[in-house]
């Protein structure tokens, strides 16, 4: 294992702390934790997914220019742009979403863009591929305990 691997696996691990921490903090509420504190947790997470699916975006835009087949980076925008109407709570003039919409969005484009990254497997290095699948699967499973945490609250 290379160093540059090493330094992005344990990366890329401790970035999975925030919806870890969301998760946790979501089922211990509101016996352990008050429920005020569990749902600015909850929008707090919800914006760091949608930070993180714009950089992974960014990363596959970079691949794509290093790339010597030319790519889209339509796709990259697509699902950045997705990401930021998943992280507005307010919503896009008249159209927002319910919290659990919002989750929804945000795992459909982190496995839009892994899906995206795999097939562009020459542009980056031959353990990236691991790396992000279980990383993406690890992050869709935090948020949909949160979404299943928000549903029995009756937050939709």
């Amino acid at each position: 294992m290379s160093s540059q691997s090493e330094e992005l696996t344990s990366l890329g691990l401790l970035s999975l702390t925030p919806f870890v921490f969301g998760a946790a903090i979501l089922w211990l509420s509101p016996v352990i934790v008050p429920l005020w504190i569990a749902l600015n947790v909850h929008t707090l997470v919800l914006t760091y997914g949608g930070i993180v699916a714009a950089y992974l975006a960014g990363v596959g835009a970079g691949a794509a220019l290093k790339s010597p087949a030319p790519q889209s980076a339509l796709p990259g925008m697509i699902a950045a742009l997705a990401a930021w109407f998943a992280i507005l709570h307010g919503g896009v003039l008249t159209l927002s979403a319910p919290a659990v919409w919002r989750y929804a969005i945000l795992i459909t484009v982190f496995i839009w863009l892994l899906m995206r990254d795999l097939r562009a497997a020459g542009d980056f290095p031959s353990w990236y591929g691991a790396l992000r699948t279980r990383l993406t699967f690890w992050a869709a499973i935090t948020l949909t305990m949160m979404m299943a945490r928000l549903l029995s609250w009756g937050y939709y």
